[in-house]
């Protein structure tokens, strides 16, 4: 045999030929199982870009609903509607309270797992000008909940309270939020507090908590409305109070 040539019996010997045929029959074997499995896979990843694409289109369109509320909450009163008015415009407060109100019930109702809790909240506010004892049982629901929105429908009921003159519960609900703040400001929990506690005839502890605010905070809203009132019920404490922070030029203060 001339060298360099190969016999076609060992050619049919080859690994790498063998390893050819043994897979080709393989899959011969199995093309249906395969493409089965292949169109799956397909079918599976289809599924996951639609989701992903529906649950996009939703959480822009609870956005733009929400921000459309927004929008009538901020909406000009007029009797009569001037000519030309750019966005919502109504003839009294009444009417764009119920407005508002529906709008937001709107959101909540719609997108309940987008802004539904923040949607409530600010519906139940509102509805508290028309129709407050429905929207004082909505804030009671939405306190007790674990939700991020649970302190400021604390504030709300507190609020309510003290508008309706149930001072005592106003003052129940103001130390149920100092428990679990959550993201109001504890200073401007404690400045509610104090307002109430004089309201009640409760002029030391009115006193106290003033005090107590306006050592921690000499500057700011709440700071100054705090010296005011301690001012007014024991101004010898005043000199008690530390200095206020200098103001730096570059601060904006």
């Amino acid at each position: 045999m001339a060298k360099g040539r190969v016999a076609a019996k060992e050619l049919k010997r080859d690994p790498l030929m063998d390893q050819y045929l043994t897979t080709r029959s393989w899959v011969r074997s199995r093309s249906r199982p395969i493409l089965i499995a292949l169109t799956a896979a397909a079918v599976i990843a289809a599924a996951v870009l639609i989701t992903w694409m529906i649950i996009s289109s939703r959480n822009r369109a609870a956005a733009d609903s929400l921000a459309e509320a927004f929008k009538v909450a901020e909406a000009n009163v007029s009797n009569p509607i001037p000519p030309n008015v750019a966005g919502y415009a109504f003839t009294s407060e009444e009417e764009k309270n119920r407005k508002t109100y529906e709008a937001f019930e709107k959101v909540a109702h719609d997108y309940p797992s987008y802004y539904g809790d923040l949607a409530r909240y600010c519906a139940a506010t509102y509805q508290l000008k028309f129709e407050p004892s429905k929207a004082e049982a909505t804030l009671k629901d939405m306190a007790q909940r674990d939700s991020v929105i649970a302190a400021q429908a604390r504030m709300a009921l507190a609020q309510r309270y003290e508008a309706s003159g149930r001072l005592d519960e106003a003052i129940t609900a103001l130390q149920q939020l100092k428990a679990k703040p959550g993201d109001v400001a504890p200073l401007l929990i404690d400045l509610k507090t104090a307002e109430i506690f004089e309201a009640q005839g409760k002029v030391k502890e009115a006193a106290d908590l003033y005090f107590k605010i306006a050592t921690i905070s000499r500057s700011g809203g709440i700071g100054t409305i705090a010296s005011t009132r301690l001012a007014a019920l024991d101004p010898a404490r005043l000199d008690q109070l530390p200095p206020p922070e200098p103001t730096s030029p570059f601060s904006g203060r």
